[in-house]
């Protein structure tokens, strides 16, 4: 059964002390407990913190800093100490926070989220100010209602739409939670959940493949026009940038990689089998301005210059 709803405030202030090494702390959630390590800033710095913590059917948890810098990690020998499987979203209400999980590292500011789990090592470093909200949810739950959710771990999300929603929700209930009876957590915190969900369903979902047909042919329809943008590829075809930057996200690559492999592949084509172009005449024909970038690029992909190419194809020809 999920712990009974409740509300914690602490505030926290003092001076790093000299010489000091990093602490170990421990946040309670979903009915355990998660073992963090991390300073609180520089030795000899001073520090504030507050911290409000939501216990309910999910758990809010707000932390304000004040100090010269932070730096939080949740290592694997941490982990072992606590293994069960959460997932949790991270909202950067104020300041920066540079996070590292799942082989990317990623950038949070206001207005951006990002999709982590606890199974997973964590390293986090806060600005001099900062704000975040987290939301903590057990992992099987999360999937059972979000199909696929797992594939936006590690990334960074906007906070738009339902996602303004759930952050409004979440900073009006720390304001008015220490006056709130168990029932009325309860409730708050089961909105939070719901919220939650829907923040991340849309984002889950996989993109058609018929979709990402007709945006590859799209693409390749215009890669002569030099003018051609993320954002024009996303009005086209009716969808966000953001939904556009999923498509690709699922393939492996950035919209701005695929285009310039797809033009880069052009030209290597027309060098082989159009001898009577020039190399300047090739680039413009596929939306290339910039000769010289494009030689550097070209090299990168194919191992050899434009000209390399076309010197080939004219020995063989002889």
């Amino acid at each position: 059964m999920p712990p009974a709803a409740a509300f914690h405030h602490r505030v926290d202030e003092g001076v790093v002390e000299k010489g000091s090494l990093r602490q170990t702390f421990a946040l309670p959630v979903g009915g355990q407990s998660l073992q963090y390590a991390g300073t609180l800033g520089r030795p000899g710095s001073g520090y504030r913190t507050v911290t409000r913590l939501l216990i309910g059917g999910v758990t809010t948890f707000d932390w304000t800093y004040q100090g010269s810098g932070a730096h939080v990690e949740r290592t694997e020998s941490l982990i072992r100490l606590s293994p069960n499987g959460l997932t949790y979203l991270c909202v950067c209400v104020e300041g920066t926070t540079r996070l590292r999980h799942r082989g990317a590292e990623l950038l949070l500011k206001p207005g951006r989220a990002a999709l982590c789990s606890t199974v997973n090592p964590l390293e986090a470093r806060h600005s001099t100010q900062n704000r975040l909200l987290t939301v903590y949810v057990d992992t099987l739950r999360l999937e059972s209602q979000i199909p696929g959710v797992n594939r936006l771990l590690g990334t960074s999300l906007a906070v738009e739409g339902v996602g303004e929603l759930l952050v409004q929700h979440m900073l009006a209930t720390m304001k008015v939670a220490s006056g709130l009876d168990p029932a009325g957590l309860a409730a708050a915190s089961e909105a939070v959940s719901d919220l939650l969900v829907g923040t991340l369903s849309r984002r889950a979902q996989p993109v058609s493949p018929a979709l990402e047909a007709q945006i590859s042919a799209y693409i390749d329809s215009w890669l002569g026009d030099p003018e051609l943008t993320v954002e024009r590829i996303a009005a086209a075809h009716h969808i966000s940038v953001r939904t556009l930057h999923r498509v690709f996200q699922q393939r492996g690559e950035t919209v701005s990689t695929h285009i310039k492999n797809r033009r880069l592949d052009g030209c290597h084509a027309d060098l082989l089998a159009r001898p009577d172009l020039m190399i300047g005449a090739i680039c413009a024909k596929w939306g290339i301005t910039d000769i010289a970038h494009f030689s550097r690029q070209y090299k990168a992909r194919f191992g050899c210059t434009p000209t390399d190419t076309r010197d080939q194809r004219l020995n063989l020809t002889r």
